[in-house]
């Protein structure tokens, strides 16, 4: 049953919260559910050491931005916010000590002036000073080895990882550095269960490799590492994870359908062939202290800069209401949030790639 949000209007208010109804335990919300957007205007920065950026975290008033080079050194940028003076690069390209191959991201646990980087080619953990002028991480340690395959992996408290699971129907992890098993949760299957499948698939015609690439996205915890969000870059949904609980609420939207594909075959495991066209859907997540925004996409690859069909960010709070639905002017491939000051700070996707900031 597809579950209406209700709105509250009041002539003092100047936003509209929404108070969905839940009876099946997750959230469903369209196009016609969110709120009026409200029109942000980004001004953009003009730091030539950045090249291609791909995303970006916020810390201690710095903008540590993340390159796309595999091949090179300085794969990430570290500039100071309220100056916005770019200070130092980082990244040493290598396979030996302190070196790095590629970045897919970086995240802070805690400790100042200090970012924790992550290598999926070598499956490796980097500690980097973001206050030095050296460009070698300073303490690394390989992805603990486990009977299950890691897809995506962040930091959650007193050093320890929540992971995102492919090649079985068990969706997340929670383990140690050292790669003791401290919880299991979730099963993918519960995603298709009872749902339309596209191609008149049956639920029992798709194994757990499938399903759970379809599935996969972008994980991410909140300051204090209670709440996790998982936004789907695929499928149009969103999960809050409780990590504390092992416990989780769905949101779908703004649509509902699957997305279209064919089954194929790579090595004797099914694989979902989504086709040229297929779009992008939540291209980054940022969890707040109380609420978290996503950055929805809704298009393909190669429409990601088309000047009609821009970015949109989506605020929720963490019981999956509603909050706020902002429209860019940039069309964006990461951002973060800068909750004190109310900035959000995106690295775009055009023809000059660089830093923006909206003030919102």
């Amino acid at each position: 049953m597809l579950i209406r949000t209700l709105y509250v209007f009041g002539a003092s208010l100047l936003f509209c919260a929404c108070q969905p109804k839940i009876s099946d335990g997750s959230v469903y919300f369209t196009e016609e559910d969110l709120p009026s957007p409200v029109e942000l205007i980004g001004a953009k920065y003009n730091i030539p050491e950045i090249l291609n950026p791909r995303g970006l975290m916020i810390k201690d008033g710095l903008a540590v931005i993340l390159e796309r080079k595999n091949k090179y050194d300085d794969k990430f940028h570290v500039i100071d916010l309220e100056s916005g003076n770019y200070l130092r690069s980082k990244g040493v390209h290598g396979l030996g000590p302190g070196e790095i191959t590629v970045i897919s991201q970086i995240e802070d646990t805690g400790e100042k002036n200090k970012v924790w980087a992550y290598d999926p080619e070598v499956r490796k953990f980097s500690k980097y000073s973001l206050s030095d002028t050296s460009k070698l991480a300073e303490e690394e340690f390989r992805s603990p080895a486990t009977e299950f395959f890691i897809t995506r992996a962040t930091w959650s408290k007193n050093q320890t990882l929540l992971t995102t699971l492919v090649d079985g129907w068990t969706k997340y992890l929670h383990l140690t550095t050292s790669g003791d098993t401290l919880a299991t949760f979730g099963n993918w299957r519960d995603m298709i269960k009872g749902r339309e499948l596209p191609n008149n698939y049956k639920e029992e015609d798709l194994d757990a490799n499938l399903v759970s690439t379809v599935f996969q996205g972008t994980i991410k915890g909140d300051p204090s590492k209670k709440y996790f969000v998982n936004a789907g870059r695929i499928a149009d949904y969103i999960e809050i994870i409780d990590l504390e609980n092992r416990s989780s609420k769905l949101i779908y939207g703004p649509t509902h359908e699957l997305p279209e594909f064919k089954i194929s075959y790579s090595i004797g495991y099914q694989m979902a062939d989504f086709g040229r066209n297929h779009t992008t859907r939540y291209m980054d997540v940022y969890p707040g202290n109380k609420s978290f925004f996503v950055l929805f996409n809704g298009k393909s690859y190669l429409e990601l800069s088309d000047p009609d069909k821009l970015n949109r960010i989506f605020e929720f709070d963490y019981k999956g209401n509603i909050l706020n639905h902002y429209q860019l002017d940039f069309p964006l491939g990461g951002f973060a949030v800068d909750e004190k000051n109310r900035a959000i700070y995106g690295v775009t996707v055009d023809r000059e790639p660089n830093l923006v900031r909206f003030d919102y």
